[in-house]
């Protein structure tokens, strides 16, 4: 059996053209690199989404002329996802401190935090709430500003 098997492979391999070999070799390449792609970027997507957080804003602070835009949680250097970026945007001067609060599941109070914060009207910049290394905030937490 191995003796008829060698010569087929060997008439089938020359019967076809190096090109066209290429060819092929070339657009399997292609489509494996493009599923590949696919996948990468979804799964970020996925992580993305995943540890996407929603900080609350108090009213008396809104009244007092702040906003938010992004914000997301990131890792301090022990590897730790408690460090809570805020893009906070000034729609008038504000100068005082924002104290930062993390919920639980459950509603229990895992982590705060006071950052002195300055700003002019118009102006916004990020304010990094860096939370004990013990609190490891995730997507099921509350994440509230006061």
């Amino acid at each position: 059996m191995k003796q008829l098997f060698v010569p087929i492979i060997a008439l089938v391999l020359f019967s076809c053209s190096s090109d066209n070999i290429k060819d092929g070799i070339n657009k399997a390449g292609n489509v494996a690199g493009q599923t590949a792609g696919e996948f990468i970027e979804g799964a970020s997507k996925g992580v993305v989404k995943a540890f996407d957080v929603k900080v609350n804003l108090t009213e008396e602070l809104k009244s007092k002329g702040l906003a938010f835009g992004k914000t997301y949680i990131t890792s301090d250097s022990l590897g730790t996802d408690n460090l809570l970026m805020v893009y906070v945007i000034f729609n008038k001067d504000y100068s005082d401190t924002l104290k930062a609060k993390v919920f639980d599941d459950k509603q229990l109070e895992m982590g705060r935090i006071a950052v002195p914060v300055n700003g002019k009207k118009d102006e916004a910049k990020f304010v990094e709430f860096h939370f004990d290394k013990r609190t490891n905030i995730d997507s099921k937490n509350v994440l509230t500003v006061e």
